[in-house]
């Protein structure tokens, strides 16, 4: 007799490299690179569903390297899929962003500093809200919405029409997308945390793009190149949450308090939580200034 099935184990799934050549026409590598990112979006719905945090993570990271590939090009009808992508991530990011705060950056703070109630009550006004953000995505994600956008996004790249040599074109396309960070990246030590997260955005599509046409390229010259750059997004991305951590905690310092007592322990919490993230941020954004300078100075390798 048979064993009974068991039940399939859901895994997070990871961006791939996308299947083109240098033979392709651009309108077919567009197509490879617009259908394997919305595969990860598919592949991690019901990984999030489960309450899976990285399940959320890879979903969001789909959407966003959708987004780049959606906006490589002025193509008609991509922009519009572009808008409906980022109402998507907006309304899941949230949850995404609570769980970095109650997992990466509320509990080496506690550690250093000491338990107090403060903190105790901000655990659990983040907790809270953390629940509340997960309902929400969730629901998004099991919506007729995003059933829809997934059939239009096949559908606009099943219609696609761009003959030109992908060959021709990828080195055309990052070398906008290279501009544009560098542009952001201006006068690097003196960006403020909005314009820091800014080059990031532009470095994070960088990379994707980069990601897209690597097939192109031999293999070393490209891990050569994305080596700084990676390092150059962990550096902004942790700069970019510790900036995040004040709006956080002003939404849990807006709840109702039982009286003056508890209100005023939740506002010592608070500000010897950001004042511990304002710190380590200083030090950070040193190291970060020098990492902008080794990618800079690597050649890239579609030149």
């Amino acid at each position: 007799m048979s064993e009974p099935a068991r039940p399939r184990t859901l895994v997070p799934v990871s961006a791939r490299a996308p299947l083109i050549d240098v033979d392709m026409p651009a309108g077919e590598a567009l197509r490879v690179i617009l259908l394997e990112a919305l595969a990860q979006v598919n592949a991690n719905v019901p990984v999030a569903k489960a309450r899976h945090s990285e399940g959320l993570h890879q979903l969001r990271v789909g959407l966003r390297r959708l987004r780049t590939a959606l906006t490589l090009t002025d193509l008609t009808g991509l922009a519009e899929l572009d808008v409906r992508a980022k109402a998507i991530i907006n309304k899941i990011g949230p949850a995404r962003d609570l769980d970095v705060f109650v997992t990466e950056l509320f509990p080496p703070a506690v550690g250093e500093l000491g338990a107090r109630r403060g903190f105790e009550l901000l655990a659990e006004r983040a907790e809270r809200q953390r629940q509340r953000a997960w309902d929400a995505a969730i629901a998004e994600v099991s919506s007729s919405e995003l059933r829809t956008f997934d059939n239009d996004v096949a559908a606009a790249a099943q219609a696609i029409e761009w003959p030109d040599a992908i060959a021709t074109v990828a080195p055309q396309l990052l070398d906008h997308a290279m501009r544009r960070a560098n542009k952001r990246g201006r006068h690097f030590a003196q960006l403020d945390p909005p314009s820091r997260h800014r080059l990031r955005i532009a470095l994070k599509k960088l990379r994707y793009a980069a990601e897209f046409f690597a097939p192109l390229y031999p293999k070393k010259t490209v891990k050569h190149w994305l080596a700084p750059l990676k390092e150059l997004q962990d550096q902004l991305g942790h700069l970019n949450d510790v900036a995040q951590v004040r709006g956080v905690i002003e939404t849990f310092l807006t709840e109702s308090a039982a009286g003056a007592a508890m209100q005023a322990e939740l506002s010592a919490a608070a500000g010897l939580l950001q004042g511990f993230h304002q710190t380590r941020s200083e030090a950070v954004a040193r190291t970060t200034h020098q990492q902008w300078k080794a990618f800079r100075a690597t050649p890239v390798f579609w030149a």
